[in-house]
């Protein structure tokens, strides 16, 4: 029997149609903040959701949140608290950035 080689940490992987969902629960929660907007405790429930969603989400991939990526998903909860402005979609930009860079460094 051959000795087995260590194997290496597997790096974070995310599937395109992971990406592709959390895309989606993004704009899902970027129209209920838009939708909200007007009112003042509805939006903010709604960005807390959304962080312990993401956050989560991103945990269960394996995807550490490295100081950029907390200060982005930290600056993404900020921006989507303040009133008539969390109508912009933030969230769905935040995602897909941490997302694409993941998908970059599966190919590189």
């Amino acid at each position: 029997m051959e000795p087995q080689a260590p194997q290496q940490p597997q790096e974070p992987k995310l599937e395109t149609h992971t990406i592709w969902l959390m895309i989606g629960v993004a704009l899902f929660f970027d129209a209920l903040g838009g939708l909200f907007a007007p009112t003042l405790f509805l939006p903010t429930l709604v960005n807390v959701v959304a962080t312990l969603t993401f956050f989560i989400w991103l945990k269960l991939h394996g995807i550490k949140f490295t100081r950029g990526k907390a200060a982005g998903f930290g600056g993404t909860f900020l921006v989507e608290s303040i009133p008539l402005v969390n109508a912009l979609p933030f969230w769905t930009l935040t995602i897909a950035t941490i997302a694409f860079k993941s998908k970059v460094k599966q190919v590189i």
